[in-house]
């Protein structure tokens, strides 16, 4: 049977573990995020470049009689096919809804990093501990709900970055 003393440290030690996941899976979630964001973005800029070039060439072709009218017509279509694909797709709102959801990770991340390092040693009381624990709980469910799920590809992206060091900062060498 647990002392009293010991139950204590039982459930700081606890608490301090349950706050280590928060941050490790807000940590990964960022990357995620960040790298799902960055595959939106090439995506749109693709869909969009194809489609300037393509409109660009069926317009200059068909006026200097470069291209005839049919072969102009047929890829101002396509012009138009590749600028419909990358509107009903949404890259634009994907892209931006992955960055929102990574800086609000990063945010959690760096408030759970806080929360280990400096705060959890000056409760008095483990239930205030406990507490502020809760609220980070909540912000990171509120976070997973919201958040796109992102591609394997992009989780895969984030591993090799955070395996890279990409989330370590010089002052922790120290």
């Amino acid at each position: 049977m647990l002392t009293f003393m010991e139950g204590v440290t039982q459930r700081r030690y606890e608490i301090r573990k349950e706050a280590e996941r928060i941050h490790e899976s807000a940590l990964c979630a960022s990357e995620t995020q960040f790298e799902y964001a960055k595959r939106w973005r090439r995506v749109d800029r693709w869909l969009a470049t194809i489609s300037a070039v393509l409109a660009a060439v069926a317009g200059a072709g068909g006026l200097s009689a470069v291209l005839s009218g049919r072969w102009a017509g047929f890829v101002a279509i396509l012009a138009a096919g590749a600028a419909a694909v990358a509107a009903s797709i949404g890259a634009p709102q994907t892209k931006a809804k992955a960055a929102r959801a990574a800086n609000a990770y990063r945010t959690l991340q760096q408030d759970a990093r806080v929360f280990l390092s400096i705060d959890l040693g000056t409760y008095q009381c483990d239930d205030d501990a406990r507490a502020r624990l809760q609220e980070l709980i909540v912000r990171l469910q509120e976070l997973n709900q919201e958040a796109d799920i992102p591609s394997t590809g992009s989780w895969r992206r984030a591993k090799k970055q955070i395996d890279a060091g990409s989330q370590q900062y010089e002052a922790d060498a120290k």
